[in-house]
């Protein structure tokens, strides 16, 4: 491609590099000049015009981002027709977005021309939204670079949508003497809304006593009834993998698979399994509607993608989602969700037995 100034006599063909309105005519940024564009731009006084040339071997911009787009094209994922230079990639289902973030970066790193852009890794998406973005820089790249990026794309598609499933949720939560039953409440409520906001249903919700044999009884209901997804809501936070909640768990039959995460708030979380059954530990976090742990976890799980030990303990970089209060700092209570309960001392509670939460 040449890119220069050019006199009108040697203009035709060229691709204008700038928009030039022209008394009631306007000449757009990329239109390939014709011999009667040349005589308007005569009749206006121009004797030169700035633009590009394409070379045989050159794909012009809106065709080359249209057919590296169609390259990273999974399933659930659909492009739409190239406008100056740009072709988006939008999720046709709703879901988890997966990106193979390596051959996106070989691809960008190619050459200035390729500019691909996408969300977030694993981010939650809907029909219709824009999960990619490429972009041709230049008024046209080389075929070479097209071909170049043809081999990165092989195989298995760069970019795709795993569809969230309508899975049967269940939320147990243990509870210590003193607590409000309005805690209980409220956590039922945020997490029905965030469960049915996945797609799933929050089928079954237990409340019982801070117990580890009162736990073990309620995972037994959960699974009993059919639920794919468990959560727990303890009344004081999993502090090891023998405390109350995790250790009910192993009880069970089931596995502690992971221990915390580098993710805050959402430090504490817990993510285990129950044979097939995701079970999720929930931080104190967890009861709050504001975006925590939990919210990078929950989706993965809807779709069937449950991260695994390295996937959480590669979340530390970005995995800072709002800091902490420190000493000294005047932190407001959070009213967007339940609150969580007082720190309770351990001691043995003499309820026994469950209530199930409506």
């Amino acid at each position: 491609m040449i890119f220069d100034e050019f006199p009108l006599a040697a203009a035709q063909g060229v691709m204008l590099a700038h928009t030039l309105k022209l008394g009631g005519r306007t000449l757009k940024k990329g239109r390939v000049l014709s011999a009667l564009d040349l005589d308007l731009l005569d009749d206006e006084g121009f004797s030169t015009v700035t633009g590009a040339r394409l070379d045989p071997d050159d794909v012009a911009e809106d065709a080359a981002a249209e057919e590296l787009a169609a390259l990273l094209v999974g399933p659930n994922t659909e492009t739409r027709a190239p406008r100056a230079g740009r072709c988006n990639l939008h999720a046709s289902a709703s879901g988890v977005l997966r990106i193979d973030a390596e051959r996106i970066d070989r691809m960008n790193l190619l050459d200035e021309a390729i500019a691909i852009g996408t969300l977030p890794r694993h981010a939650v998406v809907r029909p219709s939204q824009v999960v990619a973005t490429v972009k041709i820089i230049p008024f046209a790249v080389p075929r070479r670079l097209l071909n170049a990026c043809r081999e990165i794309a092989a195989g298995t598609p760069p970019i795709t949508v795993t569809e969230l499933k309508p899975c049967r949720a269940a939320l147990i939560q243990t509870e210590l003497p003193g607590m409000k039953d309005s805690i209980f409440a409220a956590t039922v409520k945020v997490t029905r809304e965030r469960v049915e906001a996945l797609g799933g249903r929050l089928t079954l919700a237990l409340r019982g006593p801070h117990r580890r044999d009162a736990l073990e009884s309620m995972l037994h209901q959960a699974l009993a009834a059919g639920c794919e997804l468990v959560m727990v809501c303890g009344a004081t936070v999993a502090k090891d993998r023998n405390d109350i909640a995790p250790a009910a768990v192993t009880a069970v039959g089931g596995t502690i698979e992971h221990f915390g995460m580098p993710v805050e708030p959402g430090n504490m979380l817990v993510l285990g399994r129950i044979g097939a059954v995701p079970v999720v530990i929930l931080p104190g976090c967890g009861r709050s509607r504001k975006s925590n742990g939990l919210d990078l976890v929950l989706p993965r799980l809807m779709a069937g993608i449950p991260p695994t030990r390295e996937d959480i303990m590669r979340m530390g970089v970005g995995g800072l989602i709002r800091s902490a209060p420190e000493e000294g700092d005047d932190a407001k209570p959070d009213n967007d969700g339940a609150r969580g309960p007082a720190r309770a001392a351990a001691h043995v509670v003499n309820r026994s037995g469950t209530s199930t939460v409506r």
